[in-house]
């Protein structure tokens, strides 16, 4: 793997690119690698399947005429993985996720300024609060109830850092700055979607009941955390008191039929409303509407089974990527088998 990134960076510009190693596959010390190599004031972080705008850049960075903004992170897209731009139904349930989303965090920001998380697929710091020796020792030493090693979840632990040590945290909601990101285009998406679920868990239970700074500094996003945390079962909820009232209701009022189509309708609508950015932009999406209703269901399921699997900390989608904790991986001698890229400030 090095030897064809190594060429890709010269191909490119060999002055100003360089392919660092770590010993062993671990986002988390790639991550530190990549700090600590850096000189610049800010650091940005992107996947290596964020695809930027030109203008992306210059959009991020002017939050940070701020002085007191320690986190910047965007609104997001789908970018289809056919070269013809098809979606598969997938990649169009994953868009609708990021239209929720982008209401989301754009309501939280303005709202009081906060946001559940930065993601990482592209986020912007500044460099002098993730060179200090304490978030690196927590951010590679970090164990979900005392022994289980988390190495997924970087952007939640950066999000967290940031509202625990008084920076300020903000989301670039705008055309200039929209993130496009490949998804799985398979049933693999629902894989992806269970280990973002077991760390959104883990991350709000910390957020709300062990560091508890997010109850002063951003009471809006305390408030969508606790929401989140009924979610599943409201939701669930509501078809089986459908169910119960049809069921033992001897003689009702309106005919069965008229009850499960009213409910349906009313469920298709409001759903509909919340997608109405990703119809206007994409209205021939439509068609999978009745699946993303049938999704919003399994995902409640899904939420609900990963609060019971919270110790299950792997990747789920990615060969190779062990359970160690980063740190120490990092005390580890031997030959690098996986890489981290640094372009420098022009």
């Amino acid at each position: 793997m090095l030897g064809p990134l190594q060429a890709l960076a010269a191909s490119v510009n060999p002055d100003k690119i360089r392919v660092l190693t770590v010993p062993k596959a671990n986002k988390r010390l790639q991550m530190v690698c990549g700090i600590n190599a850096t000189s610049t004031e800010i650091i940005v972080f992107s996947d290596d399947d964020a695809i930027w705008k030109p203008t992306m850049l210059t959009y991020i960075l002017a939050c940070f005429e701020d002085l007191r903004m320690g986190g910047v992170g965007t609104s997001q897209t789908v970018h289809a993985v056919d070269p013809n731009g098809r979606q598969t139904m997938w990649e169009i349930l994953a868009g609708f996720r990021l239209t929720s989303r982008n209401i989301e965090i754009a309501a939280s920001t303005h709202i009081d300024g906060g946001v559940c998380c930065l993601s990482g697929r592209t986020a912007a710091y500044r460099t002098l609060i993730l060179k200090d020796p304490a978030f690196q020792y927590c951010f590679t030493n970090d164990l979900w109830l005392g022994k289980y090693p988390l190495n997924s979840g970087d952007d939640k632990f950066l999000t967290r850092w940031m509202v625990s040590h008084g920076w300020r945290t903000y989301v670039q909601i705008c055309s200039e700055a929209e993130l496009y990101s490949t998804f799985k285009n398979n049933w693999r998406f629902l894989k992806q979607v269970l280990r973002w679920t077991r760390n959104t868990w883990r991350s709000d239970f910390r957020s709300l009941f062990t560091e508890r700074y997010i109850w002063n500094t951003h009471p809006y996003v305390a408030f969508t955390m606790v929401d989140k945390l009924f979610n599943p079962f409201t939701l669930l909820s509501g078809p089986v008191l459908v169910t119960l009232y049809c069921v033992l209701k001897g003689n009702p009022t309106l005919p069965l039929w008229n009850i499960l189509l009213s409910y349906l309708g009313w469920l298709l609508l409001t759903r509909f409303i919340k997608l109405v950015p990703h119809f206007v932009k994409r209205p021939w999406d439509i068609w999978v509407l009745p699946a993303w209703l049938v999704f919003n269901y399994y995902f409640a399921v899904m939420k609900i089974y990963a609060l019971f699997t919270l110790h299950e900390v792997g990747w789920g989608t990615r060969a190779g990527i062990g359970n160690e904790l980063a740190a120490d991986i990092g005390k580890q001698q031997g030959l690098a088998n996986d890489t981290v890229i640094v372009i420098p400030e022009k």
